[in-house]
């Protein structure tokens, strides 16, 4: 997230920090709580053997006291807005961990929006590279046995989310699996897929969300999920075709595009002596920066001294 966004909002890890948490006061949550928590910025979802006039009954009665503030809703924060603060020169970032037995490697770049004209093309693609039948861990694992799984994944937000392939890995192997997952990206924006490949793919994507809709839930968390950033609720309907709609020459497309090699950051958490050597023949400016100083509060990731 920080080598990616930077100190964008996105660029602050989900999960706090230690520092982050500690700084958390009972006002600060307080305050939080009575900015954002009211009902001019909520959604209710009901589904199940219920019927409508019910489903407002029982709404109703739980919360139908609950009033919204005088104050008006502060504006969300665009990630448009904050693009001068987002690394717009890939970083290549060494983590020096010492005592670490295997190497996190992941190749990081800016991906897409939920509300994008390329959201099933991006998927599309994204079920072309993950997965055990996926093409990184048909390449990293299955054919050259250097991790025990390698996948991606695109986590489309209501701004630009991250795009991330990644793989562990013995540690004198690093440099090689970056190496094979900024490539497996290059492959596919390269050439187009074959149909006995593209095929099975979007089957992939399609299967995944029939599951989801298989329980009261999962239907309540896609329609939800819809109404969150927008979209119109007939989308659950055409999902399938939108899918199956995605040519070969849309993938190859987006991956040049949404999937540019060259426009990616690369980052490996491990023993750097072990890999650092073959890194440094494979990419420039490498940035080593030893466990100990490390930051994530921070959008150069180093403490200051």
């Amino acid at each position: 997230q920080r080598v990616v966004f930077g100190d964008a909002p996105y660029g602050h890890p989900l999960s706090g920090t230690p520092e982050s948490i500690a700084a958390i006061r009972r006002d600060d949550i307080t305050r939080m709580h009575q900015t954002y928590y009211r009902p001019d910025n909520a959604m209710l979802v009901i589904g199940g053997d219920i019927k409508a006039e019910e489903a407002f009954k029982l709404a109703e009665r739980l919360f139908g006291d609950w009033k919204k503030p005088a104050a008006p809703l502060p504006a969300a924060s665009a990630m448009a807005k904050k693009d001068a603060n987002m690394n717009s020169k890939p970083r290549i970032v060494v983590i020096d961990k010492p005592d670490s037995g295997q190497a996190a490697v992941m190749v990081a770049r800016p991906g897409i929006r939920r509300i994008d004209e390329d959201y099933y093309r991006g998927i599309v693609a994204n079920s072309v590279l993950s997965g055990y039948s996926g093409r990184l861990n048909q390449e990293i694992r299955i054919k050259r046995g250097l991790s025990y799984g390698a996948g991606s994944q695109l986590d489309v937000r209501r701004d630009v989310g991250p795009f991330v392939a990644s793989a562990q890995t013995k540690n004198e192997s690093g440099a090689e699996v970056a190496s094979l997952l900024a490539g497996e990206l290059g492959r596919l924006a390269g050439s187009p897929l074959p149909d006995t490949e593209l095929v099975p793919r979007k089957a992939v994507v399609i299967g995944g969300f029939g599951r989801n809709l298989e329980t009261a839930s999962g239907l309540v968390n896609q329609i939800a999920s819809l109404a969150l950033y927008g979209l119109s609720l007939g989308e659950i309907n055409s999902f399938i075709n939108s899918v199956q709609g995605v040519t070969a020459a849309d993938v190859q497309r987006f991956a040049g595009h949404r999937l540019d090699a060259k426009g990616a950051n690369v980052i490996i958490v491990g023993n750097a002596k072990e890999f650092l050597p073959e890194l440094k023949k494979l990419y420039a400016d490498v940035e080593v920066i030893p466990v100990g100083e490390l930051d994530l509060n921070s959008a150069t990731l180093r403490r200051k001294s």
